[in-house]
């Protein structure tokens, strides 16, 4: 029960405290994409020597959004969503040999299917806010 009805309430959360199955399977294939792509820019950087400091950004700002995501935050869904996606592609870019297309297809693998997994029918209850409003 809310004080003011504008706010949440002070005694328990609206929301579900447990993300369903598929959402944090959905936050642990961003996981692991962000640490293929820690992988590939480690040995890109080991090969050539270039500074890619820059796109560790978007790896930091995809962990972050995954976290939130499980949170039920709809922003945060469509948001891992489209960095994890930008991030994966900037991968593309950096690829030179047999190795680096070993590791970026499985990449954008995990990011389709989390993408996929979050946007199913069976979660979007979680996703959707709650109006607690009389």
């Amino acid at each position: 029960m809310a004080i003011d009805p504008a706010h949440l309430p002070i005694f328990g959360d609206p929301r579900p405290t447990e993300a369903p199955a598929a959402v944090r399977v959905a936050c642990g294939l961003f996981v692991s994409q962000v640490a293929l792509s820690v992988l590939h820019l480690t040995v890109t950087w080991a090969n050539t020597g270039v500074d890619l400091s820059l796109y560790f950004v978007p790896l930091a700002v995809t962990l972050w959004l995954a976290v939130c995501m499980t949170g039920g935050h709809d922003w945060a869904r469509t948001g891992v969503v489209v960095v994890s996606g930008l991030s994966a592609l900037l991968s593309i870019g950096l690829i030179s040999g047999l190795f680096d297309v070993a590791i970026v297809v499985p990449m954008l693998a995990v990011v389709g299917f989390g993408a996929y997994l979050v946007y199913q029918e069976g979660v979007r209850e979680f996703f959707e806010p709650t109006d607690e409003r009389v």
